[in-house]
């Protein structure tokens, strides 16, 4: 009897165990508007900004923009601007801000 409740304990265990460590982890892509303003490839090597104006990007992914502060790249592959915005890549070329 006493193995019996051993092992089912035991199972329940691992199975508790193994279930924890399984992730399903799911990415809902960002809700994009319509009215979003963007930032979109030159085509050689740059952006143009929702202004117009033209910004080389460097190495890294980012940019300086006229006013002197920086643009960078995160992990993601979006844009972090100096207020605190966030621009999604939507697109090959281009991302969508806020």
């Amino acid at each position: 009897m006493m193995t019996r409740a051993f092992r089912f304990t035991a199972v329940a265990a691992l199975a508790a165990l193994a279930a924890g460590c399984v992730s399903q982890s799911r990415q809902v892509a960002p809700q994009v508007s319509p009215q979003a303003k963007r930032i979109v490839s030159d085509g050689a090597g740059g952006y143009v900004l929702p202004d117009g104006t033209r910004v080389q990007v460097d190495p890294a992914g980012g940019f300086t923009l006229p006013n002197g502060a920086y643009v960078r790249r995160d992990a993601s592959g979006a844009l972090n601007l100096p207020n605190g915005s966030r621009c999604v890549p939507d697109s090959r070329s281009s991302f969508a801000c806020p």
